[in-house]
């Protein structure tokens, strides 16, 4: 069983880790996992540091002196997120008898898992609180999808557009990650309008070939919850209820930030009671944003 070697498998792990997520919207973001440090057991820590206001830009001054301004910097912890797989058992007789590597089949599925658990999370992160100037949550205008729900519109995405205008914020760096159902909203109405759909083609990351009105555009299945009536984000992992529904996201990527931290393969021993193998996994993620701004959502409403 040379393939549980904790520290072979730790790095394979780690790479498949990275290079998901370095094909997904992720990437966009910066990566501060130098900063990540261990507390006690394998409980980890991010420190960000608050350096304060920009400083202030006089044109064509002629007082002196100018003056000055003091910065204070602040450290902000954060604990990563834990995810930790359930165990799986793999008899004996499996490995003896299955013609293919069946541990590996293991950690990858255990891996799949994890990986799909943590962007689910890191993609509600980024998605607003509550409508606000900073962070606003817009409801869409489209015609009914036949539903009683209004589709997405590319007007719609202008507008929400106008929101990050309003705020100043940087056309680099801004994006948009699509549901499923909003996608296929412009999708439907390119079609209508006989317009060529190209743009909308996206590849197997999910990154749609052009951006929609200055947003880096992405297509997501597991997009985050929100209460119509009152415009406020459902906590992840909430029960979905009547009056629920799932919103894209937007977020400005310099204000975000994301770490990894400890990656661990565990395996139980076969006993002389128990002639089989245990397997799980644990890993340390976070994506979180640094500021109350530049975080965005659109929601359909109803007709």
């Amino acid at each position: 069983m040379a393939g549980l070697n904790q520290e072979i498998w730790t790095d394979v792990l780690v790479q498949d880790f990275n290079a998901t997520e370095e094909a997904s919207f992720l990437k966009e973001i910066p990566d501060e996992s130098r900063h990540v440090a261990a507390t006690k057991g394998e409980n980890e820590v991010i420190h960000l540091v608050d350096v304060g206001a920009d400083p202030e830009v006089i044109v064509n001054n002629v007082t002196y002196p100018i003056g000055f301004a003091t910065q204070e910097d602040k450290d902000i912890p954060i604990s990563l997120d834990t995810y930790v797989t359930k165990a799986t058992k793999v008899s004996q007789e499996e490995i003896e008898n299955v013609s293919y590597d069946k541990i590996r089949l293991v950690q990858q599925k255990h891996k799949n898992k994890i990986m799909a658990t943590k962007h689910n999370k890191a993609v509600h992160a980024l998605a607003s609180t509550s409508e606000k100037a900073t962070t606003p949550i817009l409801a869409t205008t489209g015609p009914d999808d036949g539903t009683g729900r209004k589709r997405l519109i590319m007007k719609d995405v202008v507008t929400h557009k106008v929101s990050y205008d309003n705020q100043k914020i940087p056309l680099q760096g801004r994006n948009l990650v699509l549901s499923s159902e909003h996608y296929n909203d412009l999708l439907i109405e390119a079609l209508e309008a006989k317009k060529a759909t190209d743009h909308l083609s996206y590849d197997e990351a999910g990154l749609l070939k052009t951006r929609l009105f200055g947003f880096k555009t992405w297509l997501y299945i597991d997009v985050p919850y929100f209460n119509l009536a009152t415009l406020t984000k459902k906590d992840f992992g909430a029960v979905v209820e009547d009056g629920d529904v799932q919103g894209s996201v937007s977020f400005y990527a310099p204000d975000m930030f994301r770490a990894s931290g400890l990656t661990k393969n565990y395996a139980d021993e076969p006993t002389t009671q128990n002639h089989a193998w245990l397997y799980n996994v644990r890993h340390n993620y976070i994506v979180l944003p640094r500021k109350e701004r530049a975080v965005g959502a659109i929601v359909s409403a109803d007709v």
